[in-house]
């Protein structure tokens, strides 16, 4: 994608006088979440007929995009927007975050309050590479106000359902936490969501799990039911009466941002169980969660897992 030059992105962000936003729900405005965009990468990779941003493609390098530099962003060079959506913490990190989400929400076909120029005016100003009036936590507000409007983008597949999250209650230790799994050491649930079609001809479902402590030991697996049993600082949720539970191997170790990746090739890969009755077959059904270690002081144990995700599997 083409990226607008510092001089125009000052002229931009020096042409606006940004203040708060306005109320949202008296205009009907619609903007969508970083959780929304950090959770459809597909949806604004700039491949495929999938997508809903024009330009923005969450692979474009944030500095860069910004017109920043890694001193005014907080992120170091090479972290790409789909990442910057993805960062944990308030201050800089949370402007990212809603930056990020605004670039992509002013891009897409929704009746977004802010132009994409006006967002990374907004930025700027924000974290003072152009002179105005916003300060981080002023310009993370106006963003953040903007991207929970209410988002109309499709986001339920029939056949992925995700479960047992956190804020339902029986997390061993009381972390009660909703948008994750239980409450881990690094202060989120670990998030287990499903992309790609759920054909086994395919095959091109993609099981990612974000929001997990970096750097982490961590196994994705499934199992023939789902569940609800403290196990660990977290909850099993997956469970196989009269079988076992099928673990995708090898462990993986978290990014540091937190992140596993398993797929595309998920159905290809379980044939590795098929003596046990635990290969994908179409019409079957499998319950999906990840297990990681979680050195936590304010629980018991030294592992927790994410929440769990349903799918059924069509031909």
């Amino acid at each position: 994608m083409k990226y607008l030059s510092t001089a125009l992105l000052s002229a931009v962000a020096a042409s606006y006088a940004f203040a708060a936003p306005a109320p949202l729900g008296e205009v009907g405005f619609e903007g969508c979440t970083p959780g929304y965009w950090k959770n459809h990468p597909e949806r604004w990779d700039g491949t495929g007929g999938d997508d809903f941003t024009i330009t923005v493609q969450h692979q474009a390098e944030f500095n860069m995009f910004f017109g920043v530099t890694k001193e005014q962003s907080g992120l170091p060079y090479g972290t790409t927007l789909l990442e910057a959506a993805d960062t944990g913490g308030g201050g800089l990190a949370a402007l990212a975050r809603h930056a990020a989400a605004a670039a992509a929400s002013s891009d897409a076909t929704i009746n977004y309050l802010y132009t994409l120029a006006e967002v990374i005016a907004i930025y700027r100003d924000g974290v003072g590479a152009d002179p105005g009036t916003l300060d981080v936590e002023e310009a993370k507000n106006a963003l953040e106000a903007a991207n929970q409007a209410g988002c109309p983008l499709g986001n339920d597949d029939p056949d992925i359902t995700p479960y047992c999250f956190g804020d339902e209650g029986n997390c061993p230790c009381g972390d009660f936490l909703g948008g994750g799994g239980c409450l881990h050491s690094g202060g989120q649930g670990a998030l287990l969501s499903a992309i790609g079609s759920t054909s086994v001809a395919a095959d091109d479902l993609v099981l990612t799990t974000t929001q997990l402590p970096p750097n982490t030991y961590s196994m994705t697996f499934m199992g023939l039911q789902g569940g609800n049993t403290p196990f660990g600082n977290g909850r099993l949720c997956v469970s196989s009466p009269g079988s076992k539970l099928f673990r995708y191997k090898p462990a993986q170790n978290s990014t540091p941002t937190g992140t596993i990746q398993l797929g595309p090739g998920i159905a290809a890969l379980s044939l590795d169980f098929q003596q046990w009755g635990g290969n994908i077959t179409p019409g079957s059904t499998w319950y999906f969660q990840t297990y990681f270690r979680d050195i936590n002081p304010n629980c018991n144990a030294n592992f927790n897992l994410s929440n769990a995700v349903r799918i059924d599997f069509v031909p």
